[in-house]
């Protein structure tokens, strides 16, 4: 598979995810996502965010401006730092390292 295969593969792939959570959002059937296929992908999409801004030194958005609401973003990052076994001083320290 070549680099431009693999990526419209992975565009595609993105954009059915969004669609699947946007559609269930929309007509209240949370119920039929299951937590495990939501950590599933958040782990993939973080490993795969934090490698790209590790391996190229060019920090970018991971999401769109105002793309979540402020109790959508508090909600999803208080639920990582507790996963990771971190505290917001641990991320304070990490925040401050220098760039």
């Amino acid at each position: 598979m070549t680099t431009s295969e693999h990526g419209a593969g992975f565009s595609a792939a993105a954009a059915a995810i969004a669609a699947s959570a946007e559609e269930a959002l929309a007509s209240g059937t949370l119920d039929r996502v299951s937590e495990a296929d939501i950590a599933v992908a958040l782990t993939a999409l973080g490993k795969l965010y934090a490698t790209k801004v590790e391996k190229s030194d060019k920090i970018f958005p991971p999401v769109g401006q105002d793309a979540l609401t402020a109790t959508e973003t508090a909600v999803l990052v208080s639920e990582l730092l507790r996963a990771a076994d971190l505290n917001v001083f641990d991320l304070a320290m990490w925040f401050r390292r220098a760039s």
